[in-house]
Parts: structure tokens; C-alpha cells; sequence
């Protein structure tokens, strides 16, 4: 007695195997298709299989259009106590990752941090201290800006004096 199960294993297998008494590891596309490639029954011992998706659409590839947030700096000053330059505030949206950027520029120096924003109930908040081995003597300007996949935003520009 055969079991119905069984009989649709066989089956199963025998529909997925090939007629052809040679099976090859090459592509089945033609080279210059636009086909996307099929995957061969006879394993390749030259090569480690790669898993790659092709594009959705016909046309070039889009970055997603980035909102705008609002970024306000809520502090911007020299602190003799911790000896840096601390700088601080928030953007106008809640998503859970994005990073905070800080630009000080003075003059032809450029100095650039990132780190992680803080995720709060209604923005995120970033805060910054830059010690005073990373500055000149001088007014600079702070720039404080939030960005993530989805949102983009930054404040103005706002003075610091480094003594």
C-alpha cells in the first residue's frame, strides 16, 4: 500500500528534477540580460552563494525626500567649570534613531561632532562639550543640526566666545 503523501513527495521531487544528464553551474541568463538570474541544482564548490535583489522600479534610484524638523539651541557657552565649550538643544520630532551634529567654525578651523540623539516624549535633544584643546582662542560659531533616515533640520548659527 502507497501513502498519498508519499506519492506527492515523489512527485514533487520528480517535477523539480532535471532532464538534462549534464547540470551545470552556469547562469541560466544570457550575459546582458535583464533577466534576473535563476539558481542552478548543481552546487558550485568555486564559489560561496550571494543573495543580491534587483531594483524595484526601471528608473534610477531615489532617496527618500527627507522632512524638515525644526533644531533650536537652547545653550551655546564657554563653561570655566568643566573647561569647554558646551552646547545643547532640540529638534521638533520623536523617532527612535537619528544623530545630533555639531559644527564649530572659526575662521579657517572647522571642528565636527556626532553622536547619537537622546529620544525624548515630544523632541530629541542632543548636548555637546568640547574641551578646550580642541579650540583656539577666539569667537566661534556653533551650528547644531539633527538628522535621520526620515527627518533633517538645523539651527542657526550661534557665537561662542573660546577664551
Amino acid at each position: 500500500m502507497v501513502l498519498p503523501s508519499l506519492l506527492v513527495a515523489v512527485a514533487v521531487v520528480a517535477s523539480c528534477s532535471s532532464t538534462d544528464p549534464k547540470p551545470s553551474a552556469k547562469p541560466s541568463t544570457p550575459v546582458g540580460s535583464t533577466s534576473p538570474p535563476t539558481a542552478s541544482a548543481t552546487p558550485s564548490s568555486s564559489s560561496s552563494p550571494t543573495i543580491s535583489t534587483a531594483p524595484t522600479s526601471a528608473g534610477p534610484s531615489q532617496k527618500p525626500k527627507l522632512t524638515r524638523v525644526d533644531v533650536t539651541t537652547t545653550f551655546a557657552a564657554w563653561s570655566a567649570t568643566s573647561g569647554a565649550v558646551e552646547v545643547g538643544g532640540y529638534a521638533t520630532v520623536v523617532e527612535p534613531a537619528g544623530t545630533c551634529t555639531l559644527r564649530l567654525i572659526h575662521g579657517a578651523q572647522f571642528v565636527k561632532l556626532e553622536h547619537a540623539a537622546s529620544v525624548d516624549a515630544t523632541t530629541v535633544a542632543c548636548g555637546f562639550s568640547v574641551p578646550r584643546k580642541t579650540l583656539t582662542a577666539g569667537q566661534w560659531q556653533a551650528v547644531l543640526a539633527y538628522t535621520s533616515s526620515r527627518s533633517t533640520g538645523e539651527a542657526a548659527a550661534v557665537s561662542v566666545k573660546v577664551p
